[in-house]
């Protein structure tokens, strides 16, 4: 009887266990599709990218770094706002009476094409983009598309339908003659070095203009949808429709991995908080807007979480270096020498003196940066040395752009060490004395620890690198989560005391106090949020998420600004009604006329 109790608790355990075992599976296997659909799971820094944000550290101020986030987004907001402040007349009189329109088309499309062109600096540099160049294609390509609109506009009738759309076909055509004609022939032959970049170069604006022009379609097609089912629309779609977005951008920015956080966070995540800032000034439901606050707060926490399991990785390596540090003071000398550095000076430690931590090959580890990055002289001279060193699997970008010689000067301390092979004679092992087994033993030991030295040094590097990464994206996100709405906010609030106010859809009707509240609410809490993943980081890991902001926004300001600049430009004036924009496509004026 007793044996047969026994049996019966050795099965229900075992039927635990591989319960257990089963929901483990499935969780890890859930964990790790959630993780490939992540952007921020998506790559890594390279060693020459976290050597240039050293170097921004230790030469930029504080001072500096708040200015550069505080200012990024008035560029862009202080042109869409004097563009305003040109009068414009009523549709109806026709295109002859709208003459300031046509001004303002000359000025819009020439400020797009500079933002966009400026963008050829960082990613085709080879291409020699200087800036007399950049102003004749733009103000070339902005004379060809407003002649093409005004014999649209005397063919068909004015307002032009669609004209922000169908003009994007043309616009696209006229672009490409503008360079041909500046930039010549030679730099777009197919045995060109310039044609690898530029091809690059087309998939990321086609991509990015693709995004920008879904935008309006999406908000068109919420202000469908009944009201009573606007809520599923927050809950589901949008969130639905934001990763797909994040998606479909990083399969067009995998080149651009350095760039990557970037490069979404100004697309995706700028559309998407511009999108909740526009239904929330429109709803007049205090129950939506709420609705549009919690679903991005439950999105934010989801990206704390995810970002919480990287950081708790990279925290227990770091403990487990501090642990063997105590224990092997006097053997582990390159350890004990960085047990008290933040987390970017120990990976750079690593980065710079492989052999001191034991390190024969990183795997997984980028050397160079995708495009060349800011740094001192001496620190592009460590990145040669460690180039032909053989070490890193990726000596080069993936473009096989090498470093630029930056003039900067600021001496680094690089570590170096000498790889000494000494012959070992051969040993009679029938002979050996108890001290040399005891050697022996000691020696094991000794290798041992290094191999656990190396392995860990490794993973210290390969998972700091990857949460430099994310934590770059993340700060990315909830920096334009708070800036759009603002930008928004202030936008529409001089607009509505403007005469061109009338020429948008419910002019100010709907713009009230309570909008105002609702919007200062959203950029309010994406604020705290910011400063929490910069208190959060800080504390832990002794490094300023905000000086990476900073980084990112000042040293790829080209390809930041032109996002801001068509972001703001296209998207905050597409409903005027000078631009044709009617999605029920009955335009009525050209009936009337």
């Amino acid at each position: 009887m007793g044996s047969k109790k026994v049996d019966a608790s050795i099965t229900v355990e075992s039927a635990n266990t591989s319960v257990t075992s089963t929901r483990a599976r499935l969780w890890k296997r859930l964990e790790e599709q959630w993780n490939k659909i992540q952007v921020g799971h998506q790559g890594a820094y390279s060693v020459e990218r976290l050597e240039s944000f050293d170097y921004y550290c230790k030469t930029t101020s504080r001072t500096r770094v708040i200015l550069v986030c505080l200012l990024t987004p008035v560029p862009a907001l202080s042109t869409a706002i004097a563009l305003e402040c040109l009068p414009l007349q009523s549709p109806s009189g026709g295109w002859t009476a709208n003459w300031v329109f046509w001004i303002r088309l000359t000025l819009t499309t020439c400020i797009m094409g500079i933002s966009t062109l400026a963008s050829l600096v960082t990613l085709v540099p080879d291409i020699n983009p200087t800036f007399l160049k950049r102003q004749l294609v733009a103000w070339g390509m902005s004379a060809a598309y407003v002649t093409t609109a005004l014999i649209a506009a005397i063919s068909i009738g004015f307002p032009i339908p669609l004209m922000w759309y169908i003009g994007g076909f043309p616009a696209g055509i006229q672009a490409q003659v503008m360079m041909f004609l500046v930039f010549g022939r030679k730099p777009f032959l197919r045995t060109s070095p310039c044609r690898p970049n530029l091809l690059r170069f087309a998939r990321y604006l086609g991509s990015f203009m693709m995004l920008a022009s879904i935008y309006p379609l999406y908000k068109v097609l919420y202000g469908f949808v009944p009201v009573q089912y606007r809520g599923i629309v927050v809950v589901l779609v949008l969130p639905i429709w934001r990763l797909s977005a994040k998606q479909f951008m990083v399969q067009f920015s995998r080149e651009f991995e350095d760039f990557m956080p970037g490069v979404i966070a100004t697309s995706v995540d700028f559309f998407s908080a511009l999108f909740v800032s526009v239904c929330m000034s429109t709803s007049q439901s205090l129950y939506l807007s709420m609705l549009f606050i919690a679903a991005d707060i439950g999105e934010s926490l989801l990206e704390f979480w995810d970002m919480r399991i990287n950081a708790n990785t990279v925290l227990k390596l770091l403990h487990d270096r501090h642990a063997s540090t105590e224990r092997f003071k006097a053997k582990d000398k390159p350890f004990s020498a960085y047990s008290n550095t933040s987390l970017v000076e120990l990976i750079l430690a690593v980065t710079r003196d492989p052999h001191a931590f034991h390190i024969t090959a990183f795997k997984g580890v980028r050397l160079r940066a995708c495009y060349p990055h800011q740094m001192s002289a001496e620190q592009v001279r460590t990145l040669h040395v460690l180039n032909g060193s053989g070490i890193y699997g990726c000596t080069t970008s993936s473009l096989g752009i090498q470093p630029h010689q930056s003039t900067l000067s600021r001496k680094i301390h690089v570590a170096t060490s000498n790889l000494v092979v000494t012959s070992t004679p051969e040993v009679d092992t029938t002979i050996q004395t108890k001290d040399e087994k005891q050697d022996d033993d000691a020696s094991n030991n000794t290798r041992k620890h290094y191999r656990a030295i190396a392995a860990r040094s490794e993973s210290l590097v390969q998972q700091g690198l990857q949460l430099l990464f994310h934590c770059e994206y993340l700060v990315l996100v909830e920096y334009v989560e708070c800036v759009v709405p603002l930008v928004f906010l202030t936008y529409k609030t001089v607009l509505k005391n403007l005469p061109n106010a009338v020429y948008y859809p419910a002019g100010t009707d709907q713009w009230g106090d309570g909008t105002v509240v609702n919007i200062l609410v959203f950029a309010s809490l994406e604020i705290v949020s910011l400063l929490l993943v910069h208190f959060s980081l800080k504390i832990k890991f002794s490094f300023s998420p905000l000086y990476q902001l900073a980084f990112v926004l000042e040293t790829e300001v080209y390809l930041v600004q032109h996002k801001l600049f068509i972001g703001t430009l296209f998207l905050l004036q597409y409903e005027l009604e000078h631009l044709g924009a009617d999605f029920t496509f009955q335009f009525k004026w050209l009936h009337d006329s």
